[in-house]
């Protein structure tokens, strides 16, 4: 919390239209890059470890195809402002896969 609002003064005070579209529309790619890891891990959690892997690693390929499409999509038809949408998409994937490991964590444990 204290880290969003770190960033909203510099973002809203000294960014442009442009990239403040970016800024929103990698964090709705990333929201959804979230939210299929996470119905991939649900799906597939108390299937075989070879059906979970397949699932999980398989998906995690797949969703970052369709980010990659998604990015080329809205930056060579949209124009969106590359490099602020390709900024947030690295920072939010990087949290968001440390959130998926954390759930992992916490799944496993309580499964036990």
């Amino acid at each position: 919390m204290c880290t969003a609002a770190l960033t909203y003064y510099p973002i809203s005070e000294f960014a442009t239209r442009e990239v403040m579209h970016s800024i929103i529309a990698g964090s709705i790619m990333s929201l959804a890059n979230l939210l299929l890891g996470y119905l991939a891990i649900e799906a597939s959690f108390e299937r075989s470890h070879t059906t979970f892997l397949k699932y999980v690693l398989g998906g995690m390929v797949g969703r970052l195809m369709l980010m990659w499409g998604a990015f080329l999509l809205l930056i060579r038809v949209f124009g969106f402002h590359p490099a602020s949408l390709m900024l947030t998409l690295l920072f939010f994937y990087v949290m968001n896969l440390g959130l998926e490991i954390y759930y992992l964590q916490k799944r496993v444990s309580t499964k036990k």
